[in-house]
């Protein structure tokens, strides 16, 4: 089973710093359930399906990289960890945050994966790239046709200046065009 660490470029209408998760195998790990905590039996957690959570995230680009190295059940076993600890979206850190860690206890020791400063999706997915731990990236938008132009504007923007690898295989894939 692979590991991956999925950035989604922006968040509502295509603004917004976008969102980190992490999936082993078919499924996906994702920090962002701000119900979490005492109002919640998993805390800021989310256990779902990939392919299901590519489709519900059609509205923007999905960034996917396969880090190498990375042990599976360690991942696993970070998230149960964390979701035992109760950690709270916010009070434990956001979703970038939350990833890097799940990804740093998961690699082999000696290699330190910190995005540096506050961990931005933009940053764990440079942090995976700098650190050369991606085997394999791919790019996904099957729902780019349906937002609005406004959105769209952002979104080509913000990959263009964030994220230009990721930009010329969607345009290659004829998800962009210019």
């Amino acid at each position: 089973m692979d590991v991956k660490i999925l950035t989604l470029v922006s968040n509502l209408n295509g603004s917004g710093p976008g969102h980190s998760a992490v999936s082993v195998g078919s499924t996906l790990y994702t920090f962002e359930d701000q119900m979490g905590g005492w109002l919640s039996s998993n805390s800021g957690w989310k256990v779902l399906k990939y392919d299901q959570y590519l489709r519900d995230n059609g509205h923007r680009p999905a960034l996917v990289q396969t880090v190498r190295g990375a042990n599976p059940t360690w991942v696993t076993e970070y998230v149960n960890n964390s979701i035992a600890n109760d950690d709270d979206y916010g009070g434990s850190g956001v979703c970038s945050q939350q990833v890097s860690r799940a990804v740093n206890y998961a690699l082999p020791q000696g290699v330190d994966f910190d995005p540096m400063g506050f961990d931005t999706p933009f940053a764990v997915y440079h942090c995976a790239r700098r650190l050369g731990v991606v085997s394999a990236e791919e790019y996904f938008w099957p729902g780019r046709k349906t937002i609005n132009y406004r959105a769209w504007q952002n979104i080509f923007l913000t990959l263009v200046h964030d994220y230009p690898v990721a930009k010329r295989e969607l345009e290659r894939a004829g998800e962009i065009y210019q």
